[in-house]
């Protein structure tokens, strides 16, 4: 429902149309951590992950104009996967083989965003920079006791950096139903966008170190630096709507797209296909006005989706689908006459994608959030 979403001390940085509605200058971070689970017919391995979702700063620039500055990861990378492989050599030297598949790295973005209001309706963008760099590593090494005399492990590395501008718009429109009552709309979209980058590339033979048990570099067959190239970033489009009444609840759905078909890295086509998400979701505080119990003024939320993913796996597709519950709870001012409204948010995600019959991911993700929202440039008055 991040579509259509939008409040006085809220960044959504998902629809930049939102940040017309901001009242209070607002700082908010997030971290994330879990663990996923990946597992094939025959095969099963298990790793934790943890890092930050993000880190923004929105002020209101006048009663119906806001900006919003940050940063966030866009992609994660880290991976290592051994694929054991029998291959012939020399017509009839069979040898067992072991393909080992490497990545580290990441792409984010810095971004500063704007949102202007004109009675209900809004617009918004948000333009900014992504950067970053990703290494895949491809080695095929052989067990120590095969005859390897005329045969070498050898490996191929290539390091690609990213550097390039990228841009969101976003619109909202809210109908007021009466009674604090409220019917709002939300789309974003992007146009297809070309991303430069630059490549490294290093192939070479490697020995084996029987004392460490690592493999290293012994010549270096081909090195190549400096390859420019560009990376398609499909074009994407979503809209949702939602159901609000202040300090009381929010109900609503989106649907987003992507033309990941599209995608393309140095020209190359990759594994990816057309993707689309349906989230539903809502949110619900008991008595935001009340004097005192503090469970309250707690923020309830829950939530799921269920879609089609960007990857394609051996020409199938690979379905998604999860759920999350959380909360935000309010902090209480030190003192009354403070302007200061502070919010702990807390959500657990439990999500897969993919199929039984060829390759299952499973996660369980906990995010931690801090809003700290504060009124600023007030003038003094003395009576």
């Amino acid at each position: 429902m991040a579509q259509a979403y939008g409040d006085a001390q809220s960044i959504n940085f998902v629809n930049p149309a939102s940040y017309s509605r901001l009242q209070l200058v607002t700082f908010d971070v997030g971290v994330h951590g879990g663990s996923r689970k990946l597992t094939s017919r025959d095969a099963s391995s298990s790793a934790g992950f943890g890092t930050l979702s993000y880190l923004q700063l929105g002020m209101p620039l006048s009663p119906k104009w806001g900006l919003n500055i940050g940063i966030r990861p866009l992609t994660r990378v880290n991976y290592n996967i051994a694929v054991p492989e029998e291959r012939t050599f020399f017509d009839t030297l069979k040898v067992n083989t072991v393909n080992q598949f490497e990545g580290s790295g990441g792409i984010y973005q810095a971004y500063v965003g704007s949102g202007i209001g004109f009675g209900g309706f809004s617009v918004g963008v948000n333009v900014g920079y992504i950067f970053g760099n990703v290494t895949n590593t491809t080695r095929i090494v052989f067990p120590t006791a095969e005859p390897l005399d005329a045969i070498t492990p050898s490996s191929d590395m290539k390091r690609t950096s990213y550097g390039s501008f990228f841009y969101t718009v976003g619109l909202q429109q809210i109908v007021k139903l009466g009674n604090d009552l409220n019917l709002q709309f939300g789309v974003t979209g992007s146009m297809e966008q070309k991303l430069s980058a630059k490549r490294e590339r290093l192939q070479s033979t490697l020995n084996y170190d029987a004392s460490s048990d690592e493999f290293y570099t012994r010549d270096t067959v081909k090195y190549t630096s400096g390859d420019r190239g560009d990376l398609i970033y499909p074009q994407s489009l979503g809209g949702g709507i939602m159901i609000t009444k202040t300090d009381k609840f929010a109900f609503g759905a989106d649907y987003n797209t992507s033309k990941w078909s599209k995608f393309r890295n140095f020209g190359a086509v990759d594994s990816t296909q057309d993707s689309w998400r349906m989230s539903v979701g809502g949110q619900f505080v008991p008595n935001a006005q009340a004097f005192s119990g503090y469970w309250n003024k707690v923020t309830y939320r829950l939530g799921g989706y269920f879609g089609k993913d960007y990857i394609k796996l051996d020409g199938r597709e690979m379905n998604t689908l999860g759920f999350s519950v959380g909360a935000g709870f309010p902090v209480r001012r030190i003192m009354p006459a403070m302007n200061q409204f502070t919010m702990i948010n807390a959500a657990f995600e439990v999500g897969s994608r993919g199929n039984v019959e060829q390759l299952r991911e499973t996660y369980y993700r906990l995010t931690l959030g801090f809003t700290l929202s504060d009124r600023w440039f007030l003038k003094a008055k003395y009576d």
